[in-house]
């Protein structure tokens, strides 16, 4: 009996890591990262959900931030950043039809076509 309770212990151990979340976090918040999915370093990462603001500065070519915090937020959020000096933005025109999320841990995966033009790609994803 010992054996297995103390199998358990370890499996649990080393099965659970950690969240790269912010420390502010409270339960019962929405939590979003940011993902650059992308060969560029991204900087002056910015996001306004319409429930909240937060800046996640720089991230490296195809790395992701820590969850930050937001009262409420969307499938969809404006998002601004840039890449080799040249800004990028995802503006939303409004959240008609939209539900908001619900509390949990979510993802926006950022992409670029191509570095000749402004236009971003954000991709959602439920954690």
């Amino acid at each position: 009996m010992r054996v297995g309770i103390l199998a358990l212990l370890v499996l649990f151990a080393f099965g659970c890591k950690g969240d790269d979340v912010d420390p502010d976090f409270g339960t019962g918040d929405v939590r979003i990262r940011i993902w650059n999915d992308t060969e560029y370093v991204m900087n002056d990462i910015f996001v306004d959900t319409g429930g909240g603001e937060n800046d996640y500065g720089e991230l490296s070519s195809f790395d992701k931030s820590v969850y930050m915090r937001y009262n409420s937020a969307y499938r969809y959020a404006f998002v601004s950043f840039k890449i080799k000096g040249k800004a990028y933005t995802i503006q939303p025109i409004d959240y008609v039809g939209e539900e908001p999320l619900a509390k949990g841990k979510y993802t926006y995966r950022l992409s670029v076509d191509n570095l000749n033009s402004t236009y971003a790609i954000l991709e959602f994803i439920e954690d």
